[in-house]
């Protein structure tokens, strides 16, 4: 498919005029000569990230940790990390499209269907008893529109795209090095305490979403594992062991059965000889059912499985006697009837992005005071906020991103095809644990634009050369 170039009219020249580089260098040096040594280095950091699209974007990704480290109060709400990385990569490339004299986008269905998204969330936030709160949500999913516009338009080269997974395995696996020490030193707030574990967090702040954040890069790490690149495959695999620590030590039960789930897809479709390994993958999973039956697993194991076991399907909170096992799983089920109750008494726009914790205080139930910020999934809250509309709009966008990425396997480069294999166990791990959880916080967006884009290329990969753009 080729893309839409926006040029400039013919004899157009960017003006060049030595005297004014010269003084914008002297402004940065002085600048730089001036300022302590954490905003000097910002400010260095974001002069190379403006010359060079891609340093741009792959700081934005790396950023996604650390996007609570640094805020602005703006307007009741606050300007994250995350906000002058995006806009620091999407003015790079405009920058370098104004060189060139040609700025290029890249139509697709998909999208399309997050165009769509957004424009849903504008409206439903109309209504919002809270526009601030709308406007942040708004905000994050236009941010994942720009990632995901950058990242098919500069992962073209091979080169590129390697250097854009580099950095989405380097920064969850620091992100996941840090939370192993937190278990391993047991660092933390006593609430997060299970038994003598201190479940790992990071830098997010809760379990859950250090868990799904570590999940979108993991199906990937294991994918890019298995290349005959062996530098690539390297790191791959010890940013892998790494991510799977961090996650087990997160005792997350959604990242668990969203990883387990897109693993066992991923060996199902790599190859032939991959799908041997499903009957030890099964085998290992009913052993470990029984050593949990028997009790000779760790205990804190044991009761958060079986929790999950007993609980799995939806049930009455009222009717559930509230006990420490199995208070975190009923405390979930009570924000899924809320947000249920939310999206009957507005089912079509929602009660606004963002704006769950505003109107929560109609809906919670008797002994479940605390609105914990959403629902606790992903569907429900969306359903609540932007109502059915909003709901299938992303359940097609995510649809599509599936197809995308099924269709990068047929790419005829072995590359791009394990990336499809990646991505697509990526986007099954963040569908099945958007179940239990919101994984659109601190910066995730930033991760699932990147990954939306990756589907995107791939797809493009597997189009026979006439059909793709030169």
């Amino acid at each position: 498919m080729r893309g839409i170039a926006f040029t400039a009219p013919r004899g157009y020249r960017l003006p060049r005029h030595p005297l004014l580089l010269g003084a914008c260098a002297l402004a940065l040096g002085g600048a730089v000569g001036l300022l302590a040594p954490r905003e000097a280095a910002a400010l260095l950091v974001a002069a190379a990230g403006l010359l060079w699209p891609v340093v741009a974007l792959c700081l934005a990704i790396a950023a996604i940790p650390l996007a609570g480290e640094w805020s602005l109060p703006l307007g009741g709400q606050s300007l994250t990390l995350m906000e002058p990385a995006v806009a620091l990569a999407l003015a790079a490339w405009l920058v370098r499209g104004i060189r060139q004299r040609s700025l290029r986008l890249w139509p697709s269905a998909l999208l399309a269907a997050q165009l769509v998204v957004l424009n849903l969330f504008v409206v439903s936030s109309l209504g919002a008893e809270v526009p601030s709160l709308s406007l942040k949500e708004t905000l994050k999913w236009l941010e994942l529109m720009i990632i995901f516009v950058l990242t098919v338009d500069l992962t073209r080269e091979q080169g590129v795209a390697q250097a854009v997974l580099l950095t989405i395995l380097g920064a969850t696996a620091l992100e996941g090095a840090y939370g192993v020490f937190q278990f391993i030193t047991g660092q933390g707030p006593d609430f997060y305490a299970i038994g003598p574990f201190m479940r790992a967090y990071g830098h997010f702040g809760q379990p859950n979403p250090f868990a799904g954040y570590l999940g979108t890069a993991l199906p990937l790490a294991l994918a890019l594992s298995t290349l005959p690149q062996p530098t690539l495959a390297r790191w791959a695999r010890l940013a892998a062991a790494v991510l799977a620590l961090g996650v087990l030590a997160s005792l997350s039960r959604g990242a668990w059965v969203g990883l387990a789930t897109a693993t066992a897809l991923m060996l199902a479709i790599a190859s032939p000889r991959s799908r041997r390994w499903l009957v030890p993958l099964a085998v290992a999973l009913l052993l470990l059912a029984v050593l949990g039956t028997l009790g000779l697993l760790p205990a804190v194991l044991t009761e958060r499985l079986g929790v999950v076991a007993e609980y799995f399907g939806p049930f009455d909170v009222r009717a559930v006697e509230v006990t420490p096992q199995n208070w975190s799983v009923v405390e979930r089920m009570a924000h899924w009837q809320a947000a249920w109750e939310m999206f009957r008494d507005h089912p079509w726009l929602g009660i606004g992005p963002g704006n769950y914790s505003a109107a929560y205080g109609d809906y919670f139930l008797p002994g479940w005071l605390d609105p914990l910020g959403h629902a606790h999934n992903y569907y429900l809250n969306l359903a609540a906020e932007t109502g059915a509309l909003g709901l299938a709009a992303y359940l097609l966008t995510l649809g599509l991103a599936f197809r995308a990425a099924l269709r990068g396997l047929r790419a005829p480069a072995p590359f791009w095809r394990t990336v499809a294999i990646g991505t697509l166990g990526a986007l099954v791990a963040i569908a099945f644990h958007s179940v239990f959880d919101n994984l659109f916080v601190h910066g995730v967006s930033v991760q699932m634009g990147a990954l939306l884009g990756l589907a995107q290329q791939v797809s493009q990969r597997a189009r026979p050369p006439a059909a793709r753009s030169a």
